[in-house]
């Protein structure tokens, strides 16, 4: 392990890409990889948590970070500390429940500690700018790469899986679920967590008035269910919980409907594409399904004037009550692009709908500011020393003394998110890639350690 890192080590240009949700982020990311490989960037690529446990071991390299949030501050911290270079991909900014509430969630410290932030456009960069403590990093908008799977030039890739779900259910409409709040995974788990310096009573003002709306929607989505599976009847319903979602409550909704199925399996991608219409609240999914053309209706028979998803709305069509919803299902419209005013509406939300890949953007960028994301200085041995000190207190020694807890459902539900990641899968899926898009480049998969993979140019073919 030690020699293959050094090998990885002796490279010139190292790009981390860390995965925490496989359904989510997986495919794009390692297409994200291949176009770097192309660019003569060598990528490792893993689980969030398993490369969070590895950074002492890790050669120098730009991270590229899953948000700017205050939960990311440790792991910052530390990748600074080993001599990284951070910069920011958010994942969670494009579907904001209250612009207030995801300022409370920014620290000065975390926010501005990435060389670059990459935004998924106009919007979220908008609000970015809004933060009290933001100090002029680059804001670069440039949408996302699970948008890139999800465009016309790279719908192929999901080729099989959507035959095999049409095999599977026939026709059928899709309800996209997105109530962890108040149905997470692990039992009475509320993740709301603000910044230090934010107001705690508007704080806990927002989150209680979240947590209202949420159990209001999720309720009117439990109890609607049978009258939903009749109506979409004789096709099948099929309820994709979020993957932060305790499964169960829906299984309950469902018990005793013979046309509904509760699964969660795959990426929301091919889903989408294999799927009649889809039903949704406040969620990304009807974003996505407006990229793959996919009509989309937002339930919304509780309506908040202070957190409604305005993005979700604009580009579905609009139910606020049980007959809206079932008469929208009885006359639904055939699948296609969205009408030009939802898509320019669109634009101004993801940067990369169209045009250039967001990979390419985000690689581009990389490029362009180079000056900006040189290495820090060598730190000297103690200073080190006290780093990999802090790195073990805060990740070996606290998932022991979890595991002496028995701190199961936290165990189970990162297998949930991230059950593990086998060889198989990522030269498999590299495969896939390089079967649609044959430009991208032959590369060699070397695993490093338990869910984590060096991706290099290479001849030997590993993955085709």
């Amino acid at each position: 392990m030690q020699e293959k890192v050094r090998q990885t080590a002796d490279r010139s240009k190292t790009l981390v890409i860390p995965v925490e949700t496989i359904n989510r982020e997986l495919d794009a990311k390692l297409h994200l990889s291949l176009r770097a490989v192309q660019r003569g960037w060598n990528v490792i690529l893993g689980g969030r948590a398993n490369i969070n446990h590895f950074i002492p071991q890790l050669p120098p390299s730009l991270y590229i970070s899953k948000g700017v949030r205050v939960g990311n501050r440790h792991i910052l911290r530390f990748m600074e500390g080993f001599g990284h270079v951070p910069v920011a991909l958010d994942e969670e900014s494009l579907i904001r429940q209250s612009d207030e509430a995801l300022l409370m969630m920014l620290d000065e410290e975390t926010f501005n500690r990435p060389r670059l932030l990459f935004a998924w456009g106009q919007s979220n960069a908008e609000v970015w700018k809004r933060f009290k403590g933001y100090r002029g990093t680059p804001i670069l908008e440039i949408g996302n790469p699970r948008m890139d799977l999800l465009r016309p030039e790279l719908a192929d890739y999901f080729r099989s899986e959507v035959q095999s779900i049409r095999d599977r259910f026939g026709d059928f409409v899709l309800v996209s679920t997105n109530f962890s709040m108040v149905n997470h995974f692990i039992a009475d788990h509320v993740r709301f967590a603000t910044a230090g310096d934010a107001d705690a009573e508007r704080a806990d003002s927002l989150r209680d008035g979240l947590i209202a709306h949420k159990r209001l929607i999720f309720d009117a989505f439990i109890a609607a269910i049978p009258e939903i599976a009749r109506a979409v009847a004789p096709m099948t319903l099929v309820i994709r919980p979020h993957p932060s979602e305790n499964p169960q409550s829906w299984e309950a909704a469902a018990a005793g409907l013979p046309n509904v199925t509760v699964i969660h399996e795959g990426p929301i991608g091919p889903w989408l594409m294999a799927a009649r219409a889809l039903i949704q609240n406040g969620c990304t999914s009807a974003v996505e399904a407006g990229v793959v053309g996919t009509p989309a209706l937002a339930f919304r028979p509780h309506v908040s004037e202070q957190f409604e998803v305005e993005l979700s709305n604009r580009v579905s069509r609009d139910c606020r009550s049980l007959p809206e919803l079932v008469a929208a299902l009885k006359s639904l419209p055939p699948k296609g692009p969205l009408p030009d005013q939802q898509l320019a509406y669109l634009r101004t939300h993801i940067a990369s709908v169209d045009g250039d890949f967001s990979s390419d953007r985000l690689l581009d960028a990389l490029d362009a500011h180079a000056g900006r994301l040189a290495a820090p200085p060598p730190r000297g041995p103690i200073a080190m020393a006290v780093t990999r000190l802090a790195h073990f207190r805060r990740y070996a020694l606290r998932d022991t003394l979890k595991g002496l807890r028995k701190m199961g459902s936290a165990k189970s539900y990162r297998a949930h998110k991230f059950p593990g990641l086998a060889e198989e899968a990522v030269t498999s899926r590299v495969g896939r890639l390089r079967q649609v898009r044959p430009e991208l480049p032959t590369v060699t998969v070397t695993r490093l350690a338990e869910s984590i993979y060096a991706i290099s140019a290479g001849a030997s073919g590993r993955g085709e």
